[in-house]
């Protein structure tokens, strides 16, 4: 089954080798399946006129003179660049060293923010708090249009043991913060299958875990936080929705995920057949669409809440929400990560296998008034964006307008600790 790729790193257990030319050994097979796999299953058979021979052979000499496991990493995922495609993606082999810097940032309109920081990280003894904007991140100022490959490299290709920020606090007082990241040795020895079991099905847990409130008599509010789930979920949450007048579907933070659900989630909310768009692959475009629910479908009002981290099948949701009038779309501009991809695995190793994965674009979408949303994102029809002092005192003028929206009285006080985790 194709599926919507998540914009996240897969991060599948190996063992580290200290040895360079080992590693060298190992990126330069990587390039040369990352060549295979983009000129055998990329959408497009022209490559968006990207050279790949070419940026191949300047990631290898690049690779043969790299000095760190790191550096190589980052030569591979920037052979990517060029085509300038939302889910073309690196998932480099894993490593025994963990980086963790303490808190998290999210793009809220133009500007970045501190969304997330840990007790007792070094961050927060440095006086990092939510709320905070990054006006400049080591020596970078963060655009919509970077951020997220700035995010990306820092947190996950070359991450660093310690970064500096500038950093603006809600009062408006700017200071610069130098933050040590906590690093964390992992285990060199292969863990058993039963182990990789329990991690693997931990991870799922924590990762797909959805949030239902429904104590405001008369509205429902459903968090989901990425698209995998089954027929089955769905239609137990559905139930549980249909004791209410109105729903809230929160789909910020959801970076995508499988097509199955994306369509289990319209068939539980659209009554009548929907046309999701045309998919255009290597070999041929189709109109794909989902069979409505009919009567077994929520059939009441629907606000759908999107924020910058919303892509994908998220954002095709959203969207099609609005082509179809079904309801309204309240928060941010989405991100604008809208593609098809296939997951591709590789492994390097005999005896013991190092495991990486490539993210390939498989087709291109166009929803059904004929308009893309890669790089363009879903518009809300009521833009609401947290200010630096809603982050920073917890509150979320989001979720409270959409129950405004629908007729309901709710705080942003009171909305922010629905679904409040500790931090």
């Amino acid at each position: 089954m194709k599926r919507i790729a998540l914009l996240l790193i897969i991060f599948i257990p190996s063992v580290a080798f200290p040895q360079l030319d080992t590693e060298k050994a190992l990126h330069q097979q990587i390039l040369i399946n990352l060549s295979k796999d983009l000129k055998e299953h990329y959408y497009d058979p022209n490559l968006h006129g990207v050279d790949l021979d070419a940026s191949i052979r300047q990631a290898r000499q690049l690779i043969a003179s790299a000095k760190s496991v790191g550096e190589m990493t980052d030569i591979v995922a920037r052979v990517l660049i060029p085509f300038d495609d939302s889910h073309l993606g690196f998932s480099p082999p894993a490593t025994t060293v963990s980086i963790d810097y303490g808190f998290e940032m999210r793009l809220y309109g133009d500007k970045v923010f501190v969304n997330k920081v840990v007790d007792d990280s070094k961050a927060y003894k440095k006086g990092v708090r939510p709320g905070d904007q990054v006006y400049m991140f080591e020596g970078f100022i963060p655009t919509r249009k970077e951020f997220r490959l700035l995010r990306h490299h820092y947190y996950v290709f070359a991450p660093q043991p310690k970064v500096t920020l500038l950093v603006i606090k809600p009062d408006g007082n700017k200071y610069k913060v130098e933050i040590e990241a906590k690093l964390t040795q992992e285990s060199v020895f292969r863990p058993t299958t039963r182990d990789l079991n329990l991690q693997y099905e931990k991870e799922f847990l924590d990762r797909t875990h959805q949030g239902f409130y429904d104590d405001i008599p008369g509205l429902s509010i459903w968090k989901i936080p990425t698209f995998e789930f089954s027929d089955i979920k769905v239609a137990k949450m559905i139930e549980r929705a249909k004791k209410s007048d109105a729903l809230i579907l929160d789909l910020r933070g959801n970076s995508g995920g499988y097509v199955y659900s994306l369509q289990d989630l319209i068939n539980g909310l659209f009554e009548k057949d929907v046309t999701v768009g045309e998919f255009h692959s290597r070999k041929k475009t189709e109109t794909e669409g989902v069979k409505g629910g009919g009567k077994n479908a929520y059939s009441g009002k629907l606000v759908v809440l999107v924020d910058s981290d919303s892509a994908s099948a998220s954002e095709i949701f959203a969207r099609i929400v609005q082509l179809e009038g079904r309801g309204k779309v309240i928060g941010d501009q989405s991100s604008g990560q809208v593609m098809q991809a296939i997951t591709y695995v590789h492994y390097f190793g005999i005896d013991v296998r190092t495991g990486y994965a490539f993210s390939i674009t498989d087709a291109d979408i166009i929803m059904k008034d004929g308009q893309r949303l890669e790089k363009v994102g879903v518009t809300p029809d009521v833009r609401v964006i947290p200010s630096p002092l809603d982050l920073a005192k917890g509150r979320d003028p989001v979720l409270a307008r959409a129950a405004e929206q629908l007729g309901f009285k709710l705080s942003p006080e009171d909305a922010g600790k629905i679904f409040e985790k500790k931090k």
